[in-house]
């Protein structure tokens, strides 16, 4: 990376924790941004989306005509990815009000109320090719919980994307969400590493993968050895029930990954 390179990456850390902090010190939104949904529509929050399922649409997985399920949807912005792929989908989220706004948005599909939270039984919802959980788990007080309960009406792949810890041990931390729209129900969040994810997606799935490439946006590092610095680090992972012969996954982690770009796709 050049200087001027690293001077723009540098300004983009910038604008970014200005704009973390200031969600997280505001006492309200902006006049324009009275909707408890503005947070799913700011720049970044529409950034990080479009990489994450432009990355997605690269792995090379079968991800046409399945019976999929959405958890921790939000309001529903990341369900025309799975429509558009001919995809029979139920959306899901812990938060009722979300539930109403998913509602409004896809009045034709069946959504539910969702508090992944819990230990209750989720074979009401049916059983699912894939199970589409990104953006949630780092959200949660019993990840491992909640990937055991996605297991069980799971019979494809858990496509699964976080917030990790930095650490290359087996371990997790846990702490506080601020509270919004878009953060932990329970007001308590987590941090796995990629290695106590992969080791339960092992345990759960039978199969655990994380990807080789990393979306193209600056939560997600691609030098795990000297990570530039950020308030977030993401990764990207791949729970199956039947092995995979996927070049772009790997069974285990390691400190140099790839990076994906819309241009490369």
């Amino acid at each position: 990376m050049n200087s001027q390179q690293s001077k723009a990456h540098l300004q983009s850390i910038g604008a970014h924790v200005r704009g973390l902090i200031g969600a997280l010190v505001a006492s309200e939104p902006p006049a324009a941004e009275q909707s408890p949904f503005w947070v799913f529509h700011t720049d970044n929050a529409r950034a990080i989306n479009r990489a994450r399922q432009a990355h997605l649409g690269s792995l090379g997985l079968d991800l046409s005509n399945k019976k999929v399920l959405e958890v921790g949807a939000g309001i529903g912005l990341h369900t025309p990815f799975f429509l558009e792929r001919g995809c029979e989908v139920v959306v899901s989220d812990g938060n009722l009000e979300n539930v109403g706004e998913i509602r409004r948005r896809h009045p034709q599909l069946r959504v539910e109320h969702v508090d992944m939270e819990g230990d209750g039984d989720l074979s009401y919802l049916g059983e699912f090719d894939l199970v589409y959980c990104y953006g949630l788990l780092y959200h949660l007080a019993n990840p491992e919980r909640a990937i055991e309960r996605l297991s069980k009406v799971c019979r494809g792949q858990l496509l699964l994307e976080t917030c990790v810890a930095q650490t290359e041990l087996e371990d997790i931390n846990y702490l506080r969400d601020f509270v919004s729209n878009n953060q932990a129900v329970s007001g308590i969040g987590c941090r796995p590493s990629r290695s106590w994810l992969l080791a339960r997606l092992n345990k759960y799935f039978g199969h655990g993968y994380i990807t080789s490439s990393q979306p193209d946006h600056m939560d997600f590092p691609i030098d795990w050895d000297y990570p530039m610095t950020n308030l977030l680090y993401r990764a990207v992972f791949v729970g199956s029930k039947v092995a995979l012969v996927n070049d772009q996954l790997w069974t285990e982690q390691r400190q140099q990954q790839t990076r994906h770009t819309e241009a490369a796709s």
